[in-house]
């Protein structure tokens, strides 16, 4: 059953990230960063549903990768682990932005430019494209 539900989080996930970018499109910008935000938790807690069995009630995007890294290492995955550990590092500011707006868009409006959530909607790209290597290179 896992399984199955690391490819359900897996397509919502992708369902959100395409919305995100449709919102994007139409100027729904507090809209498309919250879809960028459920995108980015899903998927993470896809690869931890994987690798664990469960999924966290963890919200915080960084909180979730810290414990994707901390598996990897658990598993003897350090390469895995180090990759996890420098997306976050290099992409610090921009999933905090993604974090923020998690709140934000909820109870209040997202104060963000074109720009930067088109850089949320890059960098959740390339985190999904991570978490795909990752999974395989763990699990081949």
């Amino acid at each position: 059953m896992s399984g199955e539900r690391v490819n359900i989080l897996k397509d919502r996930a992708g369902l959100f990230l395409s919305l995100a970018e449709e919102l994007y499109e139409r100027g729904r910008l507090d809209l498309a960063f919250f879809h960028v935000e459920q995108a980015c938790q899903l998927r993470i807690k896809a690869t931890i549903l994987r690798f664990v069995g469960e999924i966290p009630r963890v919200h915080s995007v960084r909180e979730l990768l810290g414990m994707v890294a901390k598996k990897l290492e658990e598993l003897n995955c350090s390469r895995e682990s180090d990759m996890v550990v420098g997306f976050v590092r290099e992409f610090r500011g921009v999933l905090m932005d993604i974090e923020d707006a998690y709140v934000e868009s909820r109870y209040g409006v997202v104060a963000s430019t074109r720009n930067v959530l088109s850089e949320a909607i890059s960098v959740a790209k390339s985190l999904f494209r991570l978490l795909d290597q990752v999974e395989k290179s763990v699990l081949g």
